[in-house]
C-alpha cells in the first residue's frame, strides 16, 4: 500500500533542496571547470526523479484515460535518470582524483557500457516487458530482472568510491569524507526502497547526499589551494588553533620554499613557473605519512606538518624530503631542476605560539640557506 501523503512530502523536500542547490550554484559557480559541470548536473537529475517518482505513484493504480502510458513513460525515465545519474557520479569521481580529461576520453566510452544496456533495456520495456510490467489493473510490478540495473548502479556508486579510497596518494585527504557523506544516504535510501516498494526514499536521500557534497565542496574551496591541491593558509591557521586547544602531541613542521623560483618565471614563464609549483606540491605529498599534512602557505613557501611520533623527528622528515626531492628531478625532464630550501622545528601545543613557530623555521631555513651558500 502507498502512502502517497508520505510520497508527497518526501520527494517535495528532495525536490525543494534541489531547487535551492540550483539557484544558488547558479549565482555563485560559473561551472567553468569539468568537475563544476558534472555537478550541475546532480541536481537537476536528482529533481526529475522527485517530480517523476512523485508522478509514477499518482498515477499507479489508477484508471483514467492515458494512466497507463504515464505509468510506463514515468518508470522508464526513472531508470533512465537513475543509471544517468550513477554515470555522471563515477566520471566526477574519476576526474576530482586524476584531473585527466585524456583519461575520461580514453577509459569512459567502455566504462558507459553498462550504463548504455540498461538505457537500452529500460527503453524497451516502453515496448516490452523487461525490468517491469504494468496489469491490466494498471499496477506497477518489477520482474525479476530489475535487479539488473539496481546492480550497475551499486556497481558505478562503488567504484567512484573505490577509485577515491584507492588512490589516497593522489585523492587528497579531504575527498574521504565527502564520499562518505554522499554516498551513505544514497546507500541507505535505495536499498530501503528495493527492500520495501512503495515507500519513497532514494530520491529524498540521494538529495540529502547532494546537498552534503556540495557542503563538504564549499568547505574545500574555502580550505584548499587550487593550484597545488594542497591544503591553504587559513586551514593551516586553523588546524594549529585546534592542535592548542587539544593539547595535542608535539607536531614537527618543515618549511620549505622553492629555490630560484623567480629566475624559473623569468626564464620560463609563469606557466612553467606555475608547473614548478605543482611539481613541489605532488612530490611534497608523496612523501608524507598517512597523519601527515602539506600547506602551499602562501606564493613559493610549503609547510609539511607531521606527529612527532610519526616522523620520528625533524631531521628524520627533511631526509624523506630530500630522498623524493633526488628521486624527481632524476624521474622527471623539467627545463628546470627542482630545488627546495627547507627549515624545521617541533611546535609544543600550550607551550608556544604559532607565531613563534612560524618563526623558529622560518629562522632555521634562513639559516640553512646562509650555510650552503658559504
Amino acid at each position: 500500500m502507498v502512502n502517497l501523503q508520505a510520497v508527497f512530502i518526501a520527494n517535495a523536500i528532495g525536490a525543494a533542496l534541489m531547487l535551492v542547490l540550483i539557484i544558488n550554484n547558479r549565482i555563485n559557480t560559473r561551472n567553468v571547470f569539468l568537475d563544476e559541470r558534472l555537478f550541475s548536473l546532480m541536481p537537476y537529475l536528482t529533481l526529475v526523479q522527485c517530480a517523476v517518482e512523485t508522478l509514477s505513484f499518482v498515477v499507479d493504480g489508477q484508471s483514467f484515460p492515458g494512466a497507463h502510458v504515464l505509468l510506463v513513460i514515468s518508470n522508464v525515465t526513472l531508470y533512465v535518470v537513475n543509471i544517468s545519474f550513477a554515470f555522471v557520479w563515477t566520471m566526477y569521481a574519476d576526474y576530482k582524483v586524476f584531473e585527466d580529461l585524456h583519461r575520461l576520453r580514453r577509459r569512459y566510452p567502455f566504462v558507459a557500457i553498462p550504463a548504455l544496456v540498461v538505457i537500452v533495456m529500460s527503453l524497451l520495456n516502453l515496448f516490452t516487458d523487461v525490468f517491469f510490467t504494468v496489469s491490466p489493473q494498471n499496477v506497477y510490478e518489477r520482474t525479476s530482472l530489475y535487479l539488473i540495473p539496481y546492480a550497475v548502479t551499486y556497481g558505478y556508486l562503488m567504484y567512484g568510491a573505490v577509485l577515491v579510497l584507492r588512490s589516497a596518494r593522489r585523492a587528497k585527504k579531504y575527498l574521504f569524507l565527502p564520499v562518505a557523506t554522499f554516498l551513505t544516504p544514497v546507500f541507505l535510501g535505495s536499498l530501503a526502497q528495493l527492500l520495501c516498494y512503495g515507500i519513497s526514499l532514494v530520491w529524498p536521500s540521494v538529495a540529502v547526499g547532494v546537498i552534503s557534497l556540495y557542503i563538504n565542496l564549499q568547505a574545500e574551496a574555502s580550505s584548499v589551494d587550487s593550484l597545488t591541491g594542497l591544503y591553504n593558509r587559513q586551514w593551516f591557521s586553523r588546524y594549529l588553533a585546534a592542535a592548542q586547544q587539544r593539547g595535542d602531541e608535539p607536531i614537527v613542521g618543515v618549511l620549505l620554499d622553492v629555490d630560484m623560483f623567480k629566475q624559473i618565471n623569468d626564464t620560463y614563464g609563469h606557466l612553467t613557473g606555475d608547473q614548478a609549483l605543482y611539481d613541489a606540491g605532488q612530490l611534497l605529498r608523496s612523501c608524507s605519512g598517512p597523519r601527515t599534512v602539506t600547506v602551499r602557505y602562501g606564493g613559493d613557501e610549503f609547510v609539511m606538518l607531521s606527529p612527532l611520533s610519526e616522523c620520528g623527528s625533524p631531521v628524520e622528515l627533511r631526509d624523506a624530503i630530500h630522498t623524493a626531492l633526488v628521486q624527481f628531478n632524476a624521474a622527471h625532464d623539467r627545463p628546470y631542476r627542482l630545488s627546495l630550501s627547507m627549515g624545521s622545528a617541533v611546535f609544543q601545543p600550550g607551550a608556544q605560539t604559532i607565531d613563534e613557530f612560524l618563526a623558529q623555521m622560518d629562522g632555521d631555513m634562513y639559516a640553512q640557506k646562509r650555510a650552503a651558500r658559504v
